[in-house]
């Protein structure tokens, strides 16, 4: 197996599963710090640094860059922004087309510059460290991204020269204010887009409420319909005064006729016994 061309420290790499880990449904990147060796490159430290992100797209904070840099040059250690970072949420890990383009950029100013690409989405999940997964990459002349082997820093001496660098860095109180304000800020930028997903837009409203003014008047116009089509409780007295006096002029008629009925019977026997006695 051959060399390890790039050694992560595990401070780095915990802080990148961290951010990659809590932030699953939106892309998120930052800066990645070190030191490029002849034929090695020795990853100390990972920075944020998300501007702008959905889950498909991450932008940074270029003002961010130039006070990493500034205080690199203070510190004087020979540590440099070695590349960048970023999440493919779901996606497992690979170069897009835009990745390929940022990495030229990143590469024509230090040709020794990495991309490194995360998926902690599955880790989110079950928390097994064979779950997460990154890969760091370069891109060549034919603009086609290939893979660069790594590992993670074993070296005990190395280790604790990090996270001594670290924690004086960490009792810096600007520092600590900064990170803070950072991981607020994309607290609430990601409150602020479920909000969003469970509002509606003053368009949609106005649209709705049309509709439902709409509605309103057909149901109206139905109700007035309805009065044409079906009798009203006056129609209905009016019908049944009717329908009795009917009834009184029927029985009256029927009186009669049975009277006349009678009265021509009776005159018939009378015929016939007065042709009898003739």
């Amino acid at each position: 197996m051959s060399k390890p061309e790039i050694e992560l420290s595990p401070l780095a790499f915990s802080k990148i599963i961290d951010w990659t880990s809590t932030n699953t449904e939106r892309e998120i990147g930052g800066y990645l710090i070190g030191k490029i060796l002849i034929d090695s490159i020795i990853l100390t430290d990972a920075v944020f640094a998300t501007a702008e992100s959905n889950p498909t797209y991450v932008s940074f904070d270029n003002m961010l860059q130039f006070r990493i840099l500034e205080e690199l040059e203070k510190k004087g250690k020979g540590e440099v922004i070695c590349g960048w970072f970023h999440s493919h949420p779901g996606m497992t890990v690979f170069m897009s087309g835009t990745d390929i383009a940022t990495q030229q950029i990143y590469q024509a100013l230090l040709p020794e510059a990495i991309a490194m690409v995360n998926d902690g989405n599955t880790f989110a999940r079950t928390r097994k460290q064979n779950d997460y997964k990154a890969k760091f990459f370069r891109v060549n002349n034919e603009s086609k991204s290939y893979e660069v082997n790594f590992s993670i820093m074993t070296n005990p001496n190395d280790l604790v020269d990090i996270l001594t660098d670290h924690i004086q860095d960490e009792e810096n109180a600007e520092r600590i204010a900064e990170r803070a304000a950072q991981k607020m800020a994309i607290s609430v930028e990601n409150s602020l887009q479920k909000i969003n997903a469970n509002l509606v837009t003053k368009k949609e409203f106005e649209l709705a409420d049309t509709n439902w003014k709409k509605g309103l008047a057909r149901t109206r116009k139905d109700i007035e319909n309805m009065k044409d089509v079906f009798a009203t409780k006056e129609d209905l007295n009016r019908y049944r005064s009717r329908h009795v006096q009917e009834a009184k002029f029927q029985r009256i008629l029927s009186f009669i006729a049975l009277g006349f009925s009678v009265i021509t019977f009776i005159l018939i026997i009378i015929l016939l016994v007065k042709s009898f006695q003739g």
